[in-house]
């Protein structure tokens, strides 16, 4: 069934994605789901739904104040671009997490400063979407934890920024989102 999603870019519900798929279809998960979901349906459904379809690495995208399941096998951070967004009644986070479970391949070709579990990545262009991340981390990401032709997997596209990359890089995608 994972053969019929491949190289599209879908309006589809993440779970009804994540169903479709085959256990251990996908070679890496890079996603950054909605930051409200429970504990009890990241932890119980959503990852356990990714364990299953990934053979390889999952690497999620969360808030340091509602982090993905615990432990994860290393953590990143993203130093956001400083930016007065919401500082009006409150503090500004200009940190987002990066949790990585599983360690299925590193490339190790690359110079040591694309190593570094600290990212500094200016956002690109927020018109595309409120919440995209920049695509030259996500393009670190993908060149640092796959090959060409492997099949990465994005449940919550938003900007299909993954799916961007991997066509660049010649690498497999599925990516879905809700519009």
């Amino acid at each position: 069934m994972t053969e019929y999603f491949i190289n599209k870019r879908m309006n589809i519900d993440a779970m009804d994605l994540l169903k479709g798929l085959d256990d251990k279809s996908i070679d890496v998960i890079l996603t950054d789901p909605p930051y409200d979901f429970s504990r009890g349906y990241k932890d119980d459904v959503l990852h356990k739904e990714f364990t299953r379809v990934c053979k390889g690495i999952i690497i999620v995208f969360a808030p340091p104040e509602n982090q993905w399941v615990l432990p994860a096998d290393q953590y990143g951070f993203w130093i956001k671009p400083i930016s007065t967004k919401n500082t009006v009644k409150s503090y500004s986070r200009f940190v987002e997490m990066i949790f990585f479970y599983g360690r299925n391949k590193w490339n190790c070709d690359r110079h040591w400063s694309q190593y570094t579990n600290v990212f500094t990545d200016l956002v690109d262009d927020t018109a595309v979407h409120p919440f995209r991340k920049p695509p030259s981390l996500i393009e670190r990401l993908i060149l640092n934890h796959s090959d060409e032709g492997d099949l990465i997997l994005d449940p919550f596209a938003g900007s299909f920024v993954v799916a961007d990359i991997c066509e660049k890089l010649h690498r497999n995608y599925i990516c879905g989102d809700m519009k």
